[in-house]
């Protein structure tokens, strides 16, 4: 992607300094989608991922001088190596303005069959790994007294047939968010979410050939009438940042067409 040096931050005036924000599973899928939307924004962007992908391995000594895409080894997990991470490109970048808690997995299993491991493995990463960085992201933010998080959740924070750990991680994202954004709204740090709905990806088209999501019942309850495309949550992630949404705090922006109006989506078989 060939990212303008003249970009600025959304909201901010060209000749500002160079804003830095840390993408957690921003390698690729929708995390590189918001990755890339942030760096054409005019941020550095650090996405830090467990799987480099094709992105250029962040030099702590040699950092980018223009809006970019770097990548740095992470396992949202290690909570030890979350806190040296961010404490790393606070100090070599002078600070860290944005944080988007991207990083996440699925498990799709009936609640009778799903093992203890499954059910944790899920909440290690999809609610611990948030909590965890958005508590190191935090604490350089509000030393600061500024910084925006958002955290990505999903529609089925409501409740989803066969992904149990899933929904229930996704709803205590909500749940932090809220806390987060009254903690630290006053002291220069904005938390939102975003909670998106079925986005056409890789992962959605396996779920289709498996079974396990059926495409005609599932469009047929989105008001819009069609999947949503990654860069619609990248842009809803760019707004919530961005200084034109800075009296928006704690709340979580559904990007869904509609679907939570009619809520309940069944799943074609059994989840093995």
């Amino acid at each position: 992607m060939s990212i303008p040096s003249t970009t600025t931050t959304a909201g901010t005036p060209a000749g500002t300094p160079l804003r830095t924000a840390i993408v957690t599973g921003g390698a690729a899928g929708i995390g590189r989608q918001i990755a890339e939307r942030l760096a054409s924004d005019g941020y550095r962007v650090v996405c830090a991922d467990v799987v480099q992908h094709d992105l250029p391995a962040l030099d702590l000594v040699a950092l980018p001088a223009e809006p970019s895409l770097v990548w740095m080894p992470l396992d949202v997990t290690d909570h030890a190596a979350v806190g040296a991470a961010f404490d790393a490109v606070a100090a070599a970048t002078g600070s860290i303005d944005v944080l988007v808690n991207n990083a996440g997995i699925q498990r799709h299993r009936g609640i009778e069959d799903l093992s203890w491991d499954e059910w944790k493995a899920v909440v290690d990463v999809n609610l611990h790994g948030v909590f965890t960085c958005l508590q190191a992201a935090g604490r350089h933010m509000l030393a600061a007294g500024r910084g925006a998080i958002v955290n990505i959740s999903s529609v089925s924070a409501r409740g989803s047939a066969g992904r149990a750990p899933y929904s229930t991680t996704k709803a205590a994202v909500i749940g932090l968010t809220s806390t987060a954004g009254a903690e630290w709204a006053a002291r220069g740090v904005r938390v939102n979410a975003v909670a998106p709905g079925y986005i056409d990806t890789g992962v959605f088209r396996q779920g289709v050939a498996a079974g396990t999501l059926k495409e005609e019942t599932i469009l047929a309850r989105i008001p819009a009438g069609r999947l949503a495309d990654a860069s619609e949550i990248a842009n809803a992630v760019s707004w919530l940042v961005s200084d034109q949404s800075q009296y928006v705090i704690g709340q979580t922006l559904y990007v869904d067409g509609g679907f939570i109006i009619d809520y309940g989506v069944p799943l074609a078989k059994k989840p093995e």
